[in-house]
């Protein structure tokens, strides 16, 4: 019984961490993925090749965490954008400016699990516009795994 009270004791820290705090304690961190040529050629209609989210330092709002969020697409330039999150339950919501869609950050053992909102996420770019997921693409959910630093610079 005391074995069981102490194991319940010694875990409630890390359950008590909100998302924020678990993905990117003190407002930093950064997740990165790559996606290689076997990948890409298995998922024909997937258009990000890399994806990868590090806090704004720039921003020092406390009700916010600001990520930049930067996405290199098949065969054309990297786009990147600020999206706002917020604790929301178990996960971070995270709105990207000018209503350019959501995406929502949960927690894994191994980084994050990225779900883009049901309209997809859109990019301006110099030549138009480039929206991901929400049936423009194959880019709905990502498994982005913690990196480090000078990955992500």
């Amino acid at each position: 019984m005391r074995l069981a009270l102490a194991l319940c004791l010694a875990a409630a820290p890390a359950l008590a961490q909100s998302p924020r705090d678990r993905l990117f304690p003190g407002d930093l961190g950064c997740y990165r993925r790559d996606y290689d040529a076997p990948h890409l050629a298995a998922h024909p209609d997937q258009l990000v090749k890399t994806i990868r989210l590090s806090p704004d330092k720039a921003f020092s709002d406390q009700r916010f965490l600001v990520l930049t969020v930067e996405i290199l697409p098949r065969g054309g330039e990297a786009v990147l954008a600020h999206a706002f999150c917020e604790n929301t339950g178990g996960i971070l919501s995270c709105g990207f400016e000018g209503d350019a869609g959501w995406l929502q950050l949960e927690p894994t053992a191994k980084g994050l699990r990225a779900k883009v909102g049901r309209d997809g996420i859109g990019f301006e770019t110099d030549t138009g516009f480039i929206t991901f997921g929400g049936g423009h693409s194959d880019d709905e959910v990502f498994a982005i795994p913690r990196a480090p630093e000078e990955a992500c610079q």
